[in-house]
């Protein structure tokens, strides 16, 4: 299955392996994805650009939180959507991600259909393929790998 070349760029940061590559794998199905595991190499290695729509933040990471990872890419990604994901995620972390400018905050654990439903409100993508659609993909992608 190939992606659009208009597809929206999503870029995930997880320091947890499984989790990332969960992540980045289901959201490959319709978007281009980036993937880093800390916030250092997502500073060192994303270059700046419009085609970026939606950072998906940990919050809790070796070395710098999600907070101030937002913090340090919001003048080179102004007109992105962030998400907070966070599984220490309470009313005080919920009410600092606001603070902090997070469009919208995802507890952990959560479903890829929850992910697929957050992004395509926040990115106003009302024209999508259906869950089922996209698991039955998810499901051949694996049998392919098998």
């Amino acid at each position: 299955m190939s992606i659009s070349p208009a597809a929206p760029h999503i870029v995930v940061v997880e320091d947890n392996v499984e989790a990332n590559n969960l992540l980045t794998d289901w959201l490959k199905l319709r978007f281009k994805v980036t993937s880093f595991l800390d916030a250092e190499s997502t500073l060192r290695l994303l270059q700046p650009g419009k085609e970026t729509a939606l950072f998906l933040i940990d919050y809790n990471m070796p070395g710098e939180n999600g907070l101030t990872l937002k913090k340090k890419l919001m003048p080179s990604f102004p007109e992105a959507k962030y998400v907070l994901i966070s599984g220490l995620l309470d009313e005080k972390l919920a009410a600092q991600a606001r603070e902090a400018g997070f469009h919208d905050q995802l507890p952990k654990p959560f479903g890829m259909p929850q992910v697929t439903e957050k992004i395509d409100a926040l990115l106003g993508i009302t024209h999508r393929e259906s869950v089922v659609s996209l698991i039955r993909q998810a499901s051949q992608m694996v049998n392919t790998l098998v």
